[in-house]
């Protein structure tokens, strides 16, 4: 039972299925319904590019699982993850997409960047830095009152230290930095995006 629970808990609060609610909420907040349309191409780029990445790596080889459970994979997708994350947020700049899906993508690219440089030496929580930095975006975006999405941490925390994918402190490391660099780029850097 307890394992079942975190297999699912692993599955609903990863960055790939979270953003798609996520991008959504904040396209549709920041332009209604054309917002949704630019949501939905964000999306199609920042996680449909890597996705199929993992899906033929699954299929050719070079990725055994789609939770990157060897750390050696690890450098490869978020390479594919920063790609589609740059193309993304130089679509959303030249075509005039709304601000805060730009300020995502930036985040994306942020987050991607420092998982790169961790992960090449380090086996940090990728789930933990993305749910961290989701709830942090979502607090900027839509105030205090999103602060109770923090609540989902420990939970997740306990369903990867559970499944042992991560020690402690890969889970509090990734929940720090996805939560500090999400705060730097809507609090600072994203101004100017």
């Amino acid at each position: 039972m307890a394992n079942r629970a975190a297999r699912w808990v692993s599955i609903f609060f990863d960055s790939s299925f979270l953003s798609l609610p996520i991008f959504l909420l904040i396209g549709w907040r920041e332009r209604g319904a054309s917002g949704l349309a630019w949501a939905a191409i964000a999306l199609l780029i920042v996680t449909g590019i890597p996705l199929i990445y993992m899906i033929l790596g699954r299929r050719i080889g070079g990725v055994s699982d789609f939770e990157l459970s060897r750390r050696g994979e690890r450098p490869r997708f978020i390479a594919v993850s920063i790609c589609s994350d740059l193309l993304a947020l130089v679509l959303l700049i030249f075509l005039g997409g709304p601000h805060l899906l730009r300020v995502m993508a930036l985040t994306y690219l942020c987050l991607g960047i420092a998982m790169l440089m961790i992960s090449s030496f380090w086996k940090i929580s990728l789930h933990m830095a993305g749910f961290s930095g989701f709830a942090t975006a979502l607090t900027f975006v839509f105030g205090p009152a999103a602060l109770i999405a923090f609540l989902g941490l420990p939970v997740l925390a306990w369903a990867r230290w559970h499944r042992r994918k991560h020690t402690v402190a890969q889970l509090i490391a990734g929940a720090l930095v996805g939560g500090s660099i999400t705060f730097l780029v809507f609090g600072w850097i994203g101004k100017w995006v």
